[in-house]
């Protein structure tokens, strides 16, 4: 009796240290975006720290909310019956990785719908945790035209366009003195197949001679497209 006695204060006595060490773990995904090109994979980050085993933890990746179910991982396997359909077939979460409290998750065959923030939650049924990484799928356009799109008296319609852009680009209007004209121009953005975009700006100009530049720009870092637009006072057009 005595034996059983110390046991039981032994492991009493033990039980605060445990309760200590979960409380001050943490989920820490990524503080920079990721960026990457459709048909990519990606591994979006996230791990416990400190290092902690998560193969025995409920493991949740959901996207901007958690309706958008992107990868579950609960009683020690992958629920994909229960993934939203975009992500099935698509998502991979390393059991090797668990045992180090490693959490991140690739994503396969990047589309430009796949933008925006994830979290990933972990909990053992008292302890959890949640960080957050941003996704950013990038893809460049077209070399963007100009063209003459009508005349009407003394004012003609010129109109920029270029697709293929995810995300939304940036359209900059200059005239031939290098003046930021993009106020008097309206731009629309219309989303086409697979998810990307196609942009047309629209700008007014007079009946002289004039040299319009269309500039359209990524908002991430990326190269721009730029074309130039040579107007004569007899309407002859060349583009660069």
């Amino acid at each position: 009796m005595r034996f059983l006695g110390r046991t039981c204060l032994i492991v009493l006595s033990l039980l605060p240290a445990v309760s200590t060490q979960r409380d001050g773990s943490s989920v820490v995904g990524s503080d920079q975006p990721l960026i990457a090109s459709p048909g990519e994979d990606v591994t979006l980050p996230c791990h416990i720290t400190p290092s902690l085993s998560a193969v025995n933890m409920d493991i949740r990746w959901f996207r901007e909310n958690i309706n958008i179910l992107v990868h579950l991982y609960e009683d020690q396997k992958d629920q994909t019956d229960v993934q939203d359909s975009d992500y099935q077939g698509r998502t991979d979460l390393s059991k090797l990785g668990l045992l180090g409290g490693i959490l991140s998750l690739t994503l396969r065959n990047l589309r430009p719908s796949d933008s925006g923030v994830y979290s990933c939650y972990a909990t053992d049924g008292v302890w959890d945790g949640q960080g957050k990484t941003e996704l950013i799928v990038r893809a460049l356009g077209t070399q963007p035209s100009i063209s003459m799109d009508s005349t009407q008296g003394e004012q003609t319609w010129l109109v920029c366009r270029s697709e293929g852009w995810s995300p939304e680009p940036e359209v900059i209007w200059r005239d031939r003195d290098g003046n930021n004209v993009t106020s008097l121009s309206n731009t629309t953005v219309l989303r086409v197949s697979q998810g990307l975009l196609s942009v047309s700006s629209y700008i007014k100009i007079k009946q002289q001679s004039n040299v319009f530049s269309c500039l359209v720009r990524s908002k991430t870092p990326k190269p721009d497209w730029e074309s130039k637009l040579h107007i004569s006072s007899e309407y002859h057009m060349f583009v660069d």
